[in-house]
């Protein structure tokens, strides 16, 4: 519950201080005062089903995981020093997030889970908050490998609080930076991410790394799309409790 509140509190701290640079410098007039309590509800909606998420991730680790975790410590991998354990965790938590997200646009039936996300018509940081209980529950099967891999819960907290800044960042409405191409060999940025909003082809899955949609041929260069500025981040569908639930 702890971990939970303090995501939070990063979420709206890191937010309001990235809505200063959205406005001074944003890729897409936006009606904030409009939009604001609509995303709002919707980021209450989406705590409640972490809370929910959290139990699941607690059975998920206490009864299903005991054998998988026996097997990991027979390796003799947990003997290994911690930051070896730690990038590893990172990267599997990437790749797994990537496969989970590519899957989710796969086809009619995973797709259902992420519509929410992809509803909203205005690209910026508030916005990012809508993830479906579905969602929720698939995404837990990228960071298991934290205490799989036994990464004290003070680290685990850390990545939480920069999952929580990074899907802020990721979600600006603001214009593209020439310093964001150099970032972009690793790290995503908000052009690259905001392409896989607009771009209905499915690109650009990655959630904090550029290097496996690099390597499974679903980079697509910002510099290379023309982005149309008056088209709409979210899909042509009215918002239902069942794509509220992601099912």
């Amino acid at each position: 519950m702890k971990t939970i509140l303090l995501y939070w509190l990063m979420t709206f701290s890191s937010g309001v201080i990235l809505w200063l640079w959205e406005k001074q410098d944003p890729l897409r007039l936006i009606k904030y005062k409009l939009q604001f309590l609509k995303e709002f509800k919707a980021a209450l909606v989406a705590f409640c089903y972490m809370l929910i998420n959290n139990y699941v991730t607690w059975l998920l680790i206490t009864k299903i995981l005991i054998f998988p975790i026996v097997m990991v410590e027979s390796t003799g991998f947990l003997s290994l020093p911690l930051w070896v354990r730690f990038f590893t965790a990172f990267i599997l938590k990437e790749l797994f997030y990537y496969i989970i997200h590519r899957i989710q646009h796969a086809n009619k039936y995973t797709w259902l889970t992420h519509k929410w996300h992809h509803s909203s018509e205005s690209l910026w940081w508030l916005a990012a908050q809508r993830s479906s209980l579905t969602s929720e529950i698939l995404y837990t099967f990228s960071v298991i490998w934290f205490p799989l891999l036994g990464i004290p819960l003070e680290l685990m907290t850390i990545v939480s609080l920069h999952g929580a800044f990074q899907n802020n960042w990721i979600h600006l409405n603001v214009k593209s930076q020439p310093w964001m191409r150099i970032l972009e060999w690793i790290y995503v940025t908000p052009r690259f991410h905001s392409l896989h909003h607009y771009d209905t082809r499915g690109r650009n899955f990655g959630d904090s790394t550029t290097i496996f949609d690099r390597l499974f041929g679903t980079y697509l260069n910002p510099d290379t799309y023309h982005l149309d500025e008056n088209k709409s981040a979210g899909i042509d569908e009215p918002v239902t409790v069942k794509m509220i639930v992601g099912i």
